[in-house]
């Protein structure tokens, strides 16, 4: 017998034992509305009962759990599929490679109304957040992944915090400053940033404000210029970065 079948009717046998033994309801006003109907004050409570059990069984049923199916049936199997689909996302939507290194996707590809594109000479405001080449998260500001005092309290910051940037001012890395030429609003792009397009370029900014991610930045710094016995290491750092609003 099928699981779901089975619970289904072990629960339905479980309500009716319940119900048997239920005490039956107290008179009320609404008796005589029975009566007027032609039913008599027996009938309706047993339709009670049953109307009763009836909803309880439907929204039992509608929190059984679905049965899953496997979209592949070993490793290999599973592993040529993890394949296929990692070519298909390649094709429809490629990474992206500049001449100094920077690589970048496109994460969404913003509104389809927008025809306005960041030129090398915009000013923006945009939501970003950095990582370490392994993944670690640092930093961010107006993506929703920090708490921010707002009106009173503590909120993340989507749509309440953003950074201006005013493109050939160094207000973020060279390497950003690239990959924002070309974006419209809304967009958002995912950037592998090498370290000679990177914080070096904008005299590290822009900087964390939280004390966390400062010895993050720290730790990084150590790490591309080499610290004592241990040579530096050219870590690139991974960057999330959406328009928000183009003005100029």
């Amino acid at each position: 017998m099928p699981t779901t079948l089975f619970l289904s009717l072990v629960l339905l046998l479980s309500l009716h034992a319940v119900m048997a033994f239920a005490p039956a309801p107290v008179a009320t006003p609404r008796r005589v509305s029975s009566l007027c109907l032609g039913k008599t004050n027996q009938e309706s409570n047993s339709m009670t009962r049953r109307d009763t059990l009836t909803a309880a069984l439907v929204s039992a049923l509608l929190v059984l759990p679905t049965p899953a199916v496997a979209k592949c049936t070993d490793i290999d199997s599973c592993r040529e599929a993890g394949e296929a689909k990692d070519q298909q996302d390649l094709l429809s939507n490629p990474i992206h490679r500049l001449p100094n290194g920077v690589e970048y996707k496109v994460l969404d590809h913003g509104s389809p109304s927008s025809s306005q594109t960041v030129s090398p000479n915009s000013s923006v405001d945009i939501a970003f957040s950095v990582s370490q080449a392994n993944g670690r998260y640092m930093y961010s500001k107006g993506l929703g992944l920090e708490k921010v005092e707002f009106m009173g309290r503590k909120t993340r910051d989507r749509d309440i915090d953003s950074l201006r940037v005013d493109l050939g001012k160094r207000n973020v890395p060279v390497g950003i400053e690239q990959v924002l030429v070309g974006m419209k609003k809304g967009e958002k792009r995912r950037v592998v940033l090498p370290p000679n397009v990177g914080f070096d370029t904008s005299d590290w900014e822009p900087a964390p404000v939280k004390r966390d991610a400062q010895r993050q930045m720290e730790v990084y710094r150590q790490l591309l210029r080499g610290n004592g016995g241990v040579p530096p290491v050219a870590a690139p750092t991974i960057w999330d970065v959406e328009v928000l609003r183009i003005r100029a």
